[in-house]
Order: C-alpha cells, then sequence, then structure tokens
C-alpha cells in the first residue's frame, strides 16, 4: 500500500520510536509501517483502535510491545520454558493485534495465536497476518472455550503463555487460564494499575513483575505461574 493512502513510511516510524526513546533495526521499523498502514486502511470499515493518527497509535498502544518484549527477555524470561522448549503464545481477545502483532518484530519465540470473537476483527487480523509475512502468527475466531482446546492439542508439549491486554479483569482472567490450560503455563497481565498481592488467587503466585511509562502514564506487567497451592 502507498504511504499516501495508508500510512507512514518506515523511516517516519523509526524517526518516530527514536523520539520515544527506542532504537528499531530496519526490520523492526519496516514491519511497524506495515501494521500502521493496514489500520489507517482498515479504520473505515471497523473500529479497531481509537486514535487516527500513526504516531498516536505507535506512542500510546504500539509502544507497549517493546517493552512487554523487554520483560519477556529480560525478569520474565526465567519463568518462562527451558531454552529449547516450544513455546505457545496465545493472546487473549487480540482485538486490532495489540499487543500481539507489533510484538513479533521484538519478541518471536514460537507460535503466536490471536484469539478473537469478533468476526471483523478476525478478517482484519487474517489480513495482517498475510500481508506482514510473520512466520508462526495464526488468527483463531470464536470464544475462548471453543478455540483454546484444538490450538492446544495441535501444539502437545508447549510451554503456554497467556496474554491479555483487555479480555477481562486480570483475577478473573487467571482463573479463565486456570480452567483452559494445563501446565506447563504462565499466565502475564498488562494492566493500568498494580495487580496487589492479596487479590492474586491462591492458584497462582507472581513470578515477575514491572513497570513502564507511556503517554506520561504508567503501565503495569505481571507474570503468574501456578502455585504450590494449586498442586
Amino acid at each position: 500500500m502507498r504511504q499516501g493512502q495508508s500510512g507512514p513510511a518506515a523511516k517516519d516510524v523509526a524517526r518516530e520510536a527514536s523520539r520515544l526513546g527506542r532504537d528499531l533495526t530496519p526490520e523492526q521499523a519496516g514491519l511497524l509501517a506495515s501494521y500502521l498502514a493496514l489500520l489507517a486502511h482498515w479504520r473505515g470499515k471497523a473500529n479497531l483502535v481509537g486514535p487516527a493518527d500513526w504516531r498516536e497509535i505507535l506512542a500510546t498502544l504500539a509502544a507497549d510491545s517493546w517493552h512487554l518484549a523487554d520483560f519477556l527477555q529480560g525478569p520474565g524470561a526465567m519463568a518462562l520454558a527451558a531454552p529449547g522448549q516450544p513455546v505457545l503464545g496465545l493472546d487473549f481477545g487480540a482485538g486490532a493485534g495489540l499487543p500481539g502483532i507489533p510484538l513479533r518484530a521484538f519478541w518471536n519465540r514460537g507460535d503466536y495465536v490471536l484469539l478473537e470473537a469478533r468476526q471483523k476483527r478476525c478478517v482484519f487480523l487474517g489480513e495482517a497476518v498475510a500481508r506482514l509475512g510473520l512466520a508462526g502468527l495464526h488468527v483463531a475466531e470464536g470464544r475462548v472455550e471453543s478455540t483454546v482446546p484444538p490450538v492446544l492439542a495441535a501444539r502437545p508439549g508447549a510451554f503456554v503463555l497467556c496474554l491479555s491486554r483487555a479480555f477481562a479483569p486480570w483475577p478473573q482472567f487467571l482463573g479463565i487460564c486456570r480452567e483452559l490450560v494445563p501446565r506447563p503455563m504462565a499466565v502475564l497481565t498488562m494492566t493500568g494499575s498494580p495487580t496487589p498481592a492479596d487479590q492474586t488467587p491462591p492458584e497462582f503466585a507472581v513470578a515477575a513483575a514491572a513497570s513502564y511509562v507511556v503517554a506520561g502514564k504508567t503501565r503495569y506487567l505481571s507474570l503468574f505461574t501456578p502455585s504450590a497451592a494449586s498442586i
């Protein structure tokens, strides 16, 4: 798609990301530019994201993905699968593909499935996966109760990382993952406020946590793993 029709050039994305404190490789800038272009192209067809300007989308939404990647390769790495073990990412309520699609530019380990119940958004996600050519990225349409079991059955032995940006309140999300996903697994929540320890379901324990600032607001990452109490 041409820039004038749909979005920024890769060099513009790289420049804006640098202003936000992130240096991108040419490949990362190209992927983000293509993704932002798709969002712009689809804006009239589906209400995918609130902001209309690609710079605002990058600063307030896509930037989460590089912070998430830093966390998964840093504090959260020890709670994930051992090197060489397959990892399966399940992105609950993927919506417009955030954080999952940009995340693949910065953290690309194993298969990653975008779970989405809304048909129109699944059509967008399918087009994004096809156009961006990201290996290992898949879309599953339907309610998680019906889509997660076959996704898991097709990848036996994988360590499952469940993610949620806004699928459900975080204690409820932990319960959903506990019911749907067997061990070995971990659950990562992205929230606008801390996740108090006294509200953590007894079946889980916090393995790693971090915070970062985007657009002047602090956001929180919490990685939960099954606790001894759940045995």
